[in-house]
C-alpha cells in the first residue's frame, strides 16, 4: 500500500504540472494496463494521484493559461499576478489553500455524513438556475444583454456536445473558452520575459484561512450536488473575494475540498462525483469504514508531503518556462493544445476547439466576466440534460 501511495503522488505531480493533461486520462490508462484492477492498493494509487493534481494543477494553469476543468476560472487572476511577477505566490497560495481545505474538511464531516445521503436532485437544477441569475444580473447596463448572450451561446455548445462522437469533450470546450483566449490575450499584450518572483503570499492569515474556509464549505457542497462543480463554487467564492488573491484562495480550496468530500459521498452513498470515483467504482467493491479512515490519513499525509516539494517542483518548471521568451512559449502551447486536440478527437476536436475558443474570446470582446462561459454547464443542468 505505502507503494502505491508513492506512485500516486508520482503520477498526480505529472498530471498536476503537465499542460493539458487530465487525471482521469492517467487512471483511465491504468486501468487499461491492469485489465481488471483489483485490490485496496489501486484504490490507494488513483485517489492518491487525483489529491495530488488539485494541489499542483495551478502550475500549468498559471505560468501557461491551460486549464482544466475544476481551473478554468482561475486562469486571469492567476495571469494578472504572473504579469506582475507573482507567478511562485500563486502556486504557494495553491499549496496552502489546498493543505487548508484538507484540514478545515476534517472537523465538517460530521456534518457532510449527515447531510450527503438526503440529497435531491431537483434542488441542484433550483440552486444552479438561482446562481445563473445573479451571475447576469451583476453586470451593469447592456452587459446584461451580452452577458446573456454568451452564457446561451456557450449553453447550446455544452448541450451539443452531447451529441458528437467525441472522446474528450470537456478537453475541447474548457481549454477553448478559458484557455486559448486567455493564451492569445497573453500574446497580444506587451509582454516580455517574466521573473516569477518569490513565494511569499502578501495577503493577511487571516484572509488566508477565512477564504480558505469559504472555499472548503463551497467545495463540500460542490461534491454533494452533481449540478454543482468546483468552477461553479469557484464563482460564488467570487463574489465574496476582494482581489485576487482571496479569489485563488478559494478557487483552489475548492478544487480540493471537492475532490476529498467527493470520497465520502462514494462511500456513504456510493454516487461517484468525478472520473476517479468512477474508477473505483467500476474496479472495486464498496468502501470500508476502515478504508475510508486509512484514505482520510493518507489524505493528510500527502497534504503535508507536497507541501514539502511543491514550491520547488514549480521554481523547476519556471526555470525552464521564463528562460523562454514568454510570447514563444505561449505559442508552443496553442500548438500542444491543437495537437493534443487533433490526438483526441481528430478534425472535430480541433473544430469544437476553434468554437469555443471564438465563444471565449467574444467575452473578452463585449468585456464582460468570462464566467459566464459556464454556461456551457449551466444550461444543459437547468434543461435537464
Amino acid at each position: 500500500m505505502f507503494g502505491e501511495f508513492l506512485f500516486g503522488l508520482l503520477a498526480g505531480t505529472i498530471t498536476g504540472v503537465t499542460p493539458a493533461l487530465h487525471v482521469n486520462t492517467l487512471a483511465s490508462l491504468f486501468t487499461l494496463l491492469n485489465n481488471k484492477p483489483n485490490g485496496f492498493g489501486f484504490v490507494v494509487l488513483i485517489y492518491t494521484m487525483g489529491l495530488a493534481h488539485t494541489f499542483l494543477d495551478s502550475i500549468p494553469s498559471t505560468f501557461l493559461g491551460v486549464p482544466d476543468e475544476d481551473t478554468v476560472l482561475n486562469i486571469l487572476p492567476a495571469h494578472r499576478l504572473v504579469l506582475k511577477g507573482k507567478a511562485l505566490e500563486v502556486v504557494n497560495i495553491s499549496l496552502k489553500a489546498s493543505l487548508l481545505a484538507v484540514l478545515f474538511a476534517l472537523p465538517l464531516l460530521p456534518i457532510y455524513i449527515f447531510l450527503a445521503p438526503k440529497y435531491v436532485p431537483e434542488f441542484g437544477k433550483i440552486f444552479v438556475f438561482f446562481l445563473a441569475c445573479f451571475l447576469i444580473l451583476t453586470e451593469k447596463g447592456m452587459k446584461k444583454v451580452f452577458a446573456l448572450t454568451v452564457f446561451l451561446i456557450s449553453g447550446t455548445l455544452g448541450i451539443l456536445i452531447d451529441y458528437l462522437p467525441l472522446q474528450e469533450p470537456y478537453f475541447h470546450i474548457f481549454v477553448g473558452l478559458f484557455g486559448v483566449p486567455a493564451i492569445m490575450y497573453s500574446l497580444y499584450g506587451e509582454v516580455g520575459n517574466i521573473e516569477f518572483g518569490d513565494s511569499e503570499i502578501k495577503m493577511s492569515h487571516k484572509s488566508l484561512l477565512g477564504f480558505s474556509f469559504l472555499g472548503t464549505v463551497l467545495g463540500m457542497l460542490a461534491s454533494m450536488l452533481p449540478a454543482f462543480t468546483s468552477s461553479q463554487a469557484a464563482l460564488i467564492g467570487s463574489f465574496f473575494s476582494k482581489d485576487e488573491r482571496s479569489f485563488l484562495t478559494v478557487a483552489f480550496s475548492v478544487n480540493t475540498s471537492n475532490f476529498f468530500f467527493s470520497l465520502f459521498n462514494f462511500y456513504l452513498t456510493r454516487r461517484t462525483r468525478n472520473g476517479i470515483m468512477s474508477l473505483i467504482k467500476e474496479g472495486y467493491y464498496m468502501l470500508s469504514s476502515r478504508e475510508a479512515l486509512i484514505l482520510t490519513l493518507l489524505t493528510i499525509a500527502a497534504a503535508l508531503i507536497i507541501n514539502l516539494y511543491g514550491l520547488k517542483t514549480a521554481k523547476i518548471i519556471g526555470n525552464v518556462f521564463f528562460k523562454v521568451n514568454y510570447r514563444l512559449l505561449n505559442l508552443l502551447v496553442i500548438t500542444f493544445v491543437v495537437v493534443l486536440s487533433f490526438y483526441f478527437d481528430g478534425i472535430l476536436g480541433i473544430l469544437v476547439l476553434t468554437t469555443a475558443s471564438l465563444i471565449g474570446s467574444l467575452a473578452l470582446l463585449f468585456n464582460v466576466k468570462r464566467t459566464n462561459c459556464m454556461g456551457v454547464l449551466m444550461v444543459k443542468i437547468m434543461v435537464g440534460r
